[in-house]
């Protein structure tokens, strides 16, 4: 595939569309393949690397100096995303950051709102799969701005939480594959876990999502309509 150089000009003068180079963070195999499939239909943005987090999240950013990083991460003070993201701006003050957010409340807000600076974005897993959306967290991010997603925005009194908020950054791992349609030894594979663990992971998921565990009900079948069901409502 031919490369595209982000000139900032064309060869005759005339003003040339910036391309924004993206480095993807994340620790699920699944998840950076999700991120990579919606950013190869965004026009002006390309993908140049993907990491996991941790030490090799960091020399990839200084080797490949992307203008965004956008990064999946549990929410809260000791939230592993949100630490290597204060990390990468101390060591480029310009970069974008765009969170890939999970577990959103009152609480996580009052956290961002007290401590994230400009040039910051934070979206769910859900506007994550719709690239106009995620074209303009990372647009805005790199821009030195930054947007946080309607639907992580919730007034304190508000006592719904959406099911897929309430599950674990694996739970969740967990439930995408299932509704992918991936078997339990092919789940255990990509999130690299024993059958045993394997197992104990997504009875806690159908547990956490309250699907009945009679006779008759296909649980796999039932957490998949849960996902598209809840997936839909964050989007609306």
């Amino acid at each position: 595939m031919t490369e595209i150089i982000p000139f900032d000009r064309d060869l005759v003068g005339q003003p040339f569309k910036r391309i924004t180079e993206v480095l993807i963070v994340a620790s699920q195999e699944l998840i950076r393949d999700v991120l990579r499939s919606t950013l190869a239909s965004v026009d002006q943005v390309r993908v140049i690397g993907e990491s996991r987090q941790g030490e090799d999240a960091m020399q990839a950013v200084e080797e490949l100096r992307p203008d965004v990083v956008v990064i999946e991460s549990q929410i809260g003070p000791d939230a592993e995303g949100i630490r290597s993201g204060y990390l990468f701006k101390a060591a480029r003050p310009s970069l974008g950051i765009v969170v890939l957010a999970h577990g959103f409340g009152p609480e996580a807000m009052q956290y961002l709102t007290g401590k994230a600076p400009f040039g910051w974005s934070f979206i769910t897993r859900a506007a994550s799969l719709e690239p106009q959306r995620l074209r303009k967290a990372i647009t805005s991010a790199g821009s030195g701005h930054g947007v946080v997603d309607p639907g992580l925005e919730r007034a304190p009194n508000d006592s719904y939480i959406p099911m897929l908020e309430r599950l674990t950054a694996q739970q969740a791992s967990a439930l995408e594959l299932v509704a992918a349609g991936i078997s339990d030894s092919g789940i255990a594979h990509r999130l690299a876990l024993t059958m045993a663990e394997t197992h104990e992971l997504i009875e806690s998921l159908y547990c956490d999502l309250r699907i009945d565990t009679g006779p008759r009900v296909d649980r796999r079948v039932v957490a998949t309509l849960v996902y598209l069901r809840e997936t839909v409502r964050i989007r609306n």
